[in-house]
């Protein structure tokens, strides 16, 4: 149905008069009667407020839709306006529009598939990004500090935390049931510890993946998470003099509590 009969329609259906649309918009009544032969055709802001006077989508009122609730995305006001626009053309102007159109969504879609690509390089680029993985393994007296050339690069994907900055193996049970013997760890090189994180750590020369927990007179214990290897933790005074280097950080994605004897 064309937008004159529909709205000499909408017009009947409400009782309205032609004279009450025209106060309604404001216009006159010679407008309505231009309107509803199709002699004249109204602005978009007049469009706009018929659909709003008749309570009807702008889509219905253009004929775009048989019901009066637009289920489309909405349109904005200025593409309304060239669809409008868009009908007063001749054939020869439509079919210019047409193949403007064809080559402009060519080109988007092109530039599109275009980005696409490289987001995909970029999340391939992340995926497969390198870290170092120390060889020797962690463990009390087992290994030297890693600050040393024995690692090698090894391509990690998005399972491991984005900010880990190396790996290292592990040996032995003193960190079970959450660390076992030959796990590879993540760690970042953040040694802002809290009471209760697993770093690596070298004392004395010697590496250890351990619990951190610092008591108020500073003195350091390195905790065995496994009960049953309670005597491998290691007690550092705070005046002791004894070497200590924090590593970093080993990211666990959990957090583990200290036993209760050693919160005092």
């Amino acid at each position: 149905m064309s937008f004159p009969k529909i709205v000499k329609m909408l017009r009947i259906q409400n009782k309205l008069t032609q004279k009450d649309v025209s106060e309604s918009l404001r216009v006159s009544v010679i407008t309505i009667q231009n309107w509803e032969k199709g002699t004249k055709s109204p602005s978009m802001s007049a469009i706009i407020s018929l659909a709003n006077l008749f309570g009807v989508s702008t889509d219905y009122l253009l004929g775009m839709t048989t019901g009066k609730e637009s289920n489309t995305q909405p349109m904005s006001q200025s593409e309304y306006q060239l669809i409008y626009d868009y009908r007063l053309l001749d054939k020869h102007g439509r079919n210019a529009v047409e193949a403007i159109c064809s080559i402009e969504k060519s080109r988007v879609l092109i530039e599109r598939t275009r980005e696409q690509k490289v987001i995909n390089i970029n999340d391939n680029k992340r995926s497969r990004r390198s870290i170092p993985h120390y060889i020797i393994p962690s463990a009390a007296g087992l290994s030297a500090p890693l600050d040393n050339d024995d690692y090698e690069m090894i391509f990690v994907d998005d399972s491991v935390p984005y900010d880990a900055d190396f790996a290292v193996d592990i040996q032995g049970d003193s960190m079970s049931p959450f660390i076992h013997d030959g796990d590879t760890v993540y760690v970042k090189r953040d040694c802002n510890l809290k009471i209760g994180d697993v770093g690596i750590f070298c004392v004395d020369g010697a590496m250890y993946c351990k619990q951190y927990y610092i008591d108020d007179e500073q003195n350091l214990t390195l905790v065995s998470a496994n009960p049953d290897l309670q005597h491998t933790n290691i007690y550092v005074n705070a005046d002791s003099g004894r070497s200590v280097v924090c590593y970093g950080k080993v990211l666990l994605g959990i957090r583990m509590t200290l036993p209760n004897y050693f919160l005092g």
